[in-house]
C-alpha cells in the first residue's frame, strides 16, 4: 500500500512538470452602445469607459442613482480601479451619465441623432467641397473616439488609410461605415451609427480620413 503523503508529493510533481498552455477565449462583439448625446460627456464616456468593460455595466446601475452616485461610481473607476483618465473629464463624465442613465433622466439633452443639425447644406452630387468637416468632427465628437496617428477607442485614421489603400471603392465603403456604423472591423468596440449624417457629409469625411 502507498503512502498517502508519497502519492500526494508525487502529483504534485506532475503537475509542476506539466506544460503551461494558454486558453484561446473568444469574447463575442460587444453590442451594447452609449446613447448618443450632445453632452460633452458622451464622447469621454465612450473613450474612458469602453476601454475596460461593457456598456452593459452602466445600463444595469439603477435609474434612480442619483448625481452623487454615479460621481464616486466613476471616481471609483480611476481609483482604486486604475482607469487611465484625466480627473478634468470626471465632471462631464458624471454629467452624461446621471443625465442619460440616472435619476436626472428627465433633464437631459436630446440625443445626438435627433437633435444634431447639419453643419452644412447637404450638397448636390456629392459635391463635398462645400462642407465644413472640421465642423463635422466635432460636431459628432469624432475625435473623441479617434486620432490622425495612434489607437484610442476607434482606429487611428493613418490605420484607416493603410486598410483602404489601393481600393478604388474606398470613399464610398468610409462613407458607408460612418453612416451604418457596426462592430468587428477593428475590434470588439462598437462604433455607433452616424445616420443623421448626409451622404454627402459622410463623403466628406471620409474623404478628410483617406487623406490623412
Amino acid at each position: 500500500m502507498k503512502h498517502p503523503l508519497i502519492c500526494s508529493l508525487f502529483t504534485i510533481s506532475l503537475m509542476a512538470a506539466a506544460p503551461a498552455f494558454a486558453l484561446d477565449i473568444q469574447l463575442p462583439p460587444e453590442t451594447a452602445v452609449f446613447k448618443p448625446s450632445e453632452l460633452p460627456g458622451y464622447a469621454l464616456a465612450q473613450r474612458n469607459c469602453m476601454a475596460c468593460h461593457s456598456v452593459h455595466y452602466i445600463q444595469s446601475q439603477p435609474t434612480t442613482s442619483p448625481r452623487g452616485y454615479w460621481d464616486a461610481t466613476v471616481r471609483k473607476m480611476k481609483k482604486p480601479f486604475g482607469a487611465q483618465f484625466s480627473d478634468a473629464d470626471i465632471p462631464d463624465m458624471v454629467d452624461y451619465l446621471v443625465k442619460t442613465y440616472g435619476a436626472e433622466r428627465s433633464n437631459a439633452v436630446p440625443i445626438a441623432n435627433a437633435a444634431i443639425k447639419p453643419a452644412a447644406v447637404a450638397p448636390k452630387a456629392g459635391a463635398t467641397a462645400a462642407i465644413d468637416t472640421k465642423a463635422l468632427l466635432a460636431a459628432n465628437a469624432c475625435m473623441g473616439c479617434h486620432s490622425i496617428d495612434k489607437k484610442v477607442v476607434g482606429p487611428a485614421f493613418k490605420e484607416v488609410v493603410a486598410k483602404y489603400k489601393g481600393k478604388a471603392d474606398a470613399v464610398s465603403l468610409v462613407a458607408r461605415n460612418i453612416r451604418a456604423g457596426g462592430a468587428g472591423k477593428w475590434g470588439p468596440v462598437p462604433m455607433p451609427a452616424f445616420s443623421q449624417l448626409s451622404e454627402g457629409e459622410a463623403m466628406a469625411l471620409a474623404h478628410y480620413v483617406l487623406a490623412q
